[in-house]
């Protein structure tokens, strides 16, 4: 039997793998990323520089590309900025970094394998492997042992990478309402799925109209718990005894069972979770850390519901202002993910559009619309208070008010000057008020449609003419039935008169 005895070295029959696509470079420790083949470049480390030569001589002899290091912090720089199919680490059993090394490979979701070459009868593969993922090989060893070895490591590093890549795709449809290729989003994307991956409750923090409660559904769809139901509950709707009722049901048999027990394996979203009232803040923060401590200790105690919170205020604010417990918001803060607003990502703008018309045509059966390249601009130069909300409503009302075939800059004006209908003050003003300035403003800009005025307002024609006449508008199809005319109110005097 051939074997390759510390210090010594054989050629026998060599294991040979599949050639990169370009030829190795002759000064391998200099290699740049972008030099090698992708998932067929080996990290070889070891203190003593004739047996790493003789390392990097075998892996080169097999068609790879190497990565020379005497250094762990030599090691752990390049395994932080390059994509390796494996790290081949000689003399494992004296470095005391094994365990960081394993840890930087599997926090940059890299799928580096890792070969350790140890003493022979060494103690060290029996006692750290279980730790972490890697072949051990003992002095002496022969070359097929070593090729198998590397083999097995390239292998599973392609596994790896095709299991990631299929993950990525699955995220990638899990997220297809989160829209955007800006790095804000790319960033987001990129956090809900570290997040999916834990059970700890999370934090969702973003303006109104951002997108918080489609992160809290796409974070649902990644996890685990994508099987089981995603329960959204408005805590602004709700009182103490209300929210209290929605969470855990009145206890009756026949009765309603509660959110707790109805969404058992799924996830739960209190959204607006800054209204809950003082007085079930305390309940909430015993109940989420019962749940943090089930989680910790992998025990079935708490309640086997992932929580999901979702806020468009500072939290840490109302907390120092004395309106959100201490306790609760440190419970509910344990992961948190931020929604960008629309300001800081205006070149999501194009494809949100696209994404917004695209729903449009489909929901209504005709072929998508165009928007001009003069529309695009101003869209991308407005400063959307109201984010992608306002956004999509923007084209929505263009949409439904205008049916030719392009959205131009006249189509969008009329909704994004400051008097819109996102725009319109109601701070004082009754429900009867807001419900006629409301019909008012759309009607105006509809330049007298009542037919697109009532399918945006989405009510019936008969009552759109009804709340018209009202207001003192003329009938329809008379002149002027676009225009409000002012009642007039005869005195009493003159009402006696005419009797």
């Amino acid at each position: 039997m051939n074997e390759y005895p510390q210090g010594a070295h054989h050629e026998p029959q060599i294991l040979r793998f599949p050639q990169p696509a370009s030829p190795a470079p002759s000064d391998s420790s200099d290699m740049s990323p972008e030099e090698g083949a992708p998932g067929r470049s080996v990290l070889v480390f070891s203190p003593r520089p004739g047996a790493r030569q003789l390392l990097a001589d075998d892996v080169r002899k097999r068609g790879l590309q190497v990565c020379e290091t005497d250094s762990p912090d030599a090691l752990l720089f390049h395994l932080s900025r390059q994509e390796f199919s494996c790290c081949i680490i000689d003399d494992a059993d004296t470095v005391s970094r094994i365990q960081e090394i394993s840890s930087a490979i599997r926090s940059h979701s890299r799928a580096a394998q890792m070969i350790c070459i140890v003493a022979e009868d060494s103690r060290w593969g029996r006692e750290t492997v279980p730790a972490f993922e890697c072949d051990v090989i003992e002095r002496p060893y022969t070359a097929s042992r070593f090729g198998a070895a590397l083999l097995n490591a390239l292998r599973r590093g392609e596994l790896v990478q095709e299991n990631e890549k299929l993950r990525r795709q699955l995220l990638n449809r899990n997220l297809m309402d989160l829209v955007g290729s800006t790095p804000a989003m790319q960033s987001l994307r990129e956090s809900i799925r570290i997040a999916a991956d834990d059970d700890r409750t999370v934090l969702v923090r973003g303006e109104s109209g951002s997108g918080t409660t489609l992160i809290a559904e796409g974070l649902h769809r990644c996890s685990r718990r994508a099987a089981r139901p995603f329960l959204r509950i408005d805590c602004s709707l709700h009182s103490v005894e209300t929210l209290e009722h929605q969470l855990f049901g009145d206890g009756a048999e026949d009765g309603f069972p509660g959110y707790l027990n109805l969404g058992d394996g799924g996830s739960i979203l209190l959204d607006n979770v800054d209204t809950v009232a003082l007085p079930f803040q305390k309940r909430l923060a015993n109940l989420l850390e019962q749940r943090a401590a089930a989680v910790f200790s992998g025990s079935s105690d708490g309640p086997n519901i992932r929580f999901i919170a979702a806020t468009h205020v500072d939290l840490n604010r109302l907390a120092v202002e004395g309106r959100f417990r201490d306790d609760l918001l440190q419970h509910l803060s344990g992961i948190t993910l931020q929604s960008p607003p629309l300001r800081v990502r205006t070149n999501d703008i194009p494809l949100l559009v696209e994404h917004f018309v695209s729903q449009i045509s489909l929901k209504e059966g005709r072929p998508p619309r165009q928007i001009t390249a003069e529309a695009l601009r101003l869209l991308e130069t407005h400063s959307w208070p109201g984010n992608v909300r306002e956004l999509q409503n923007v084209i929505e009302r263009c949409c439904t008010i205008d049916v030719t075939e392009c959205i131009s800059v006249d189509d969008l004006r009329p909704w994004l000057n400051q008097e819109s209908v996102e725009g319109l003050e109601t701070v004082g003003m009754t429900l009867a008020e807001m419900e006629r300035k409301l019909i008012e403003s759309t009607f105006a800009r509809c330049n007298g449609n009542r037919e697109k005025t009532a399918q945006i307002l989405q009510i019936g024609l008969r009552t759109l003419s009804g709340k018209l006449r009202e207001y003192g508008y003329p009938p329809r199809g008379g002149p002027g039935s676009n225009i409000r005319r002012p009642k007039v109110v005869a005195s009493e005097s003159s009402e006696r008169r005419a009797a």
